[in-house]
């Protein structure tokens, strides 16, 4: 990305506006991590150095900032929403028996599966002790709510594995809790420790839901995206796996009867022959998948933009805006 294209990045410019905020959010980190025992705290910096464009904590911030909270609270917030993701990131890898995160190795692959999920374990615990510091229950009634239904939503998302024949309302379900709880809750807290009203609250959240869900929609897209190498991973990790994902479900939906045993073989059965990938792009292209999860997307999206109508006019909301437009033309 050109310096002029960044610029007009909106998680750039998010990025600048509350970048003393942030770095306050990493001191926390930092801080609660150096507490612990070496070890988590090494597995700990090495996901949390991986973890990207840190959206969830950002988001956290920009909504109690733009109520003009200036308090401690958004901060412990922001850092108990990163420890949170990264829990499930350690979590995934080793469900997934991944072996990359954003080009570096996971921490199971350098740790071993066993102490990655401690560490896991151990985030989760030292969140719930941040959000007890905010002194919310609301906020933390938010968070607790969303960690629940992250681990529901993992569980739903193996039960739908190697089934090309699950429905949308299925996977949407499983999305909602996997991922897109946590945005809405990121978003919902930051806007209650800042006494937003409860309109406000729902707006909110209702932003970060529906954000939430059109960004899974465009990862699940990434496994078959050939520019996939820019988030670090293993161009057709998914497939490998057999995980039912929208672009699975829509090709099961339209595809003839030989087409349909070529999945049952693939994914149901995990039968996988080389060139299989390629048939499964050419599926897609012939059936305009790509296109249609695309679309599906965008309708998130534009659900997300207009909850923020009830929140105030401020440079913050233009950029969350901007975010939300933003989400579905990324890479990684």
């Amino acid at each position: 990305m050109s310096r002029s294209e960044k610029n007009k990045d909106s998680v750039f410019q998010l990025n600048k506006l509350l970048e003393v905020t942030l770095k306050k959010v990493d001191q926390e980190i930092i801080y609660r991590l150096d507490k612990s025992i070496p070890l988590i705290n090494d597995i700990g910096i090495h996901l949390i150095n991986a973890s990207g464009k840190r959206i969830r904590p950002l988001l956290t911030l920009a909504m109690a900032t733009q109520l003009n909270d200036k308090s401690k609270n958004p901060i412990l917030l922001a850092a108990a929403v990163e420890f949170i993701h990264t829990a499930t990131l350690l979590h995934d890898d080793v469900v997934d028996q991944s072996n990359l995160r954003r080009g570096k190795k996971t921490a199971n692959i350098i740790w071993g599966n066993e102490f990655s999920v401690l560490a896991g374990d151990f985030l989760f615990a030292q969140s719930f002790e941040l959000m007890v510091e905010t002194g919310s229950i609301r906020a933390l009634s938010s968070l607790a709510s969303a960690s629940c239904k992250i681990t529901q939503g993992e569980f739903q998302q193996m039960q739908i594995a190697n089934k090309p024949n699950t429905t949308k309302v299925e996977y949407f379900d499983v999305i909602g809790k996997k991922t897109a709880e946590l945005f809405g809750a990121s978003c919902e807290s930051g806007i209650i420790v800042a006494n937003g009203s409860l309109a406000q609250q729902k707006a909110a959240y209702d932003y970060g839901f529906n954000l939430g869900l059109a960004f899974q929609i465009v990862d699940d897209l990434m496994d078959f995206n050939s520019q996939s190498n820019k988030m670090g991973k293993n161009l057709g990790d998914d497939f490998k796996l057999g995980k039912t994902t929208l672009p699975i479900i829509l090709a099961w939906e339209k595809s003839n009867t030989s087409e349909k045993k070529f999945w049952d073989r693939t994914l149901r059965e995990l039968k996988q022959y080389t060139g299989d990938f390629d048939e499964a792009l050419n599926i897609f292209k012939k059936y305009n998948i790509f296109e249609d999860c695309k679309l599906t997307a965008q309708e998130f999206v534009s659900k997300s933009k207009i909850s923020l109508e009830q929140l105030p006019n401020t440079q913050f909301k233009e950029h969350l805006i901007g975010l939300a437009s933003e989400s579905t033309q990324r890479s990684k």
